[in-house]
């Protein structure tokens, strides 16, 4: 495979990560993952701006910051992905090498800039029959909308949703529900579509995004509202979004049936409405 490291195109066995690199000692950094169906970048420009928004937030010398368009197409490229089915492609940015300090080095002070390319198949299975999920209580930091490579509340979460016999873990805080370890969520009560409200503690995912902005063209009534952890086990229907999951259907969560206990009809208007997509942006 051929990586990114820092302005080069290498084999990834030759990237070597300095011990003095703050994402190794402060997780002081940022990610983005983007998909490409058949060699065709998905919303780049939405991940480009998203990522800027943590960098702003993070403070880091934008002098420094890559075109992640460019550097995510010449992956595919000398991976040849461009016309291979579709791929995923991660991009990690931290504060750079510096002596261990709380404090940031010296304005000036390049960034660390990683990304790689494989292959993605969509877990199709699980589209069709959905998943189960857990709910667990939100003990993340209170800037969970900046993308960061801090994620430690995110994979302990995640694995006991695994543990449980579960594939997502939804965080709740103060009775309401966020967004799950690894995606944004949606509900349909009484034929609304509902999602939290994009908050300090909801990412603003680009396939949450997609969904309203379908809804909207289908006429689809939807709003972005809190919802409490009532309303979710009593939801009609539920689904989650990401890069990776795209739409998946969640048919109960903490052992409680939603709905019927199979993906509904919102569900499969809107799975079909953004695989049309994805085939003609």
């Amino acid at each position: 495979m051929i990586a990114y490291f820092n302005g080069d195109f290498l084999s990834d066995d030759q990237v070597h990560i300095d011990p003095n690199d703050r994402g190794f000692l402060f997780s002081d950094g940022l990610y983005e993952a983007i998909r490409s169906y058949d060699g065709r970048l998905f919303k780049v420009e939405e991940h480009r701006r998203r990522l800027l928004h943590g960098i702003e937030a993070l403070r880091f010398d934008q002098d420094f910051v890559p075109d992640i368009r460019s550097i995510a197409e010449e992956l595919l490229m000398r991976n040849r992905l461009e016309d291979a089915g579709d791929a995923f492609l991660y991009f990690q940015i931290t504060r750079g090498v510096a002596p261990r300090s709380h404090a940031f080095p010296m304005k000036g002070s390049p960034l660390t800039v990683y990304a790689y390319a494989r292959p993605l198949t969509s877990k199709m299975e699980e589209q069709e029959k959905g998943i189960e999920a857990v709910t667990t209580p939100d003990i993340r930091w209170s800037r969970c909308d900046v993308k960061t490579i801090a994620l430690l509340p995110n994979t302990l979460a995640h694995q006991s949703a695994l543990d449980a016999g579960a594939s997502e873990a939804v965080f709740i805080r103060d009775g309401f529900v966020q967004e799950g370890s690894h995606s944004n969520l949606f509900i349909v009560q009484n034929g609304v579509v509902k999602t939290p409200p994009l908050t300090n503690y909801v990412l603003a995912g680009i396939t949450r995004r997609s969904v309203l902005d379908l809804c909207r063209s289908l006429g689809v009534e939807s709003r972005e509202a809190a919802i409490s952890l009532d309303d979710f086990y009593a939801a009609d229907e539920m689904w989650m979004t990401g890069t990776t999951s795209e739409i998946t259907p969640i048919i109960s969560v903490d052992g409680k049936r939603i709905g019927d206990g199979v993906p509904g009809d919102a569900t499969r208007t809107l799975q079909t409405s953004f695989r049309d997509m994805t085939k003609n942006f």
